[in-house]
């Protein structure tokens, strides 16, 4: 099995997404690193203990939440910001990944 790129690389990934306002992709990822998905997917699982795919999108949500914390920015503008390809799948992650809506996020006393 191929070795797992270190943590920052994929964030360093990650980053240039954002700046993109492109979704990551874990096929992008692979291919930047010469790897096939499958490889990649298995190693960084490997080595990590969590799933690629489930990382980025964690990552993007946690995004996500410092800009609702931080900034007046509407959810549509966030999702893009952070790499979401539509308001509609942002929210669908978040609520994935959190259990909740960003609304909500935004709403709670420990978001101001």
């Amino acid at each position: 099995m191929p070795a797992s790129p270190p943590v920052e690389l994929v964030e360093q990934y990650l980053d240039s997404c954002v700046r993109r306002e492109s979704p990551p992709r874990v096929s992008e990822l692979a291919d930047l690193l010469g790897l096939s998905p499958t490889q990649l997917g298995k190693s960084f699982r490997s080595r990590h203990g969590v799933c690629l795919s489930d990382y980025l999108k964690a990552w993007q949500v946690a995004r996500a939440e410092e800009l609702m914390r931080k900034t007046t920015l509407n959810t549509t503008v966030i999702a893009y910001r952070c790499g979401f390809g539509t308001r509609r799948t942002f929210f669908r992650v978040y609520r994935r990944v959190k259990g909740d809506t960003p609304a909500s996020f935004r709403s709670a006393p420990s978001c101001r």
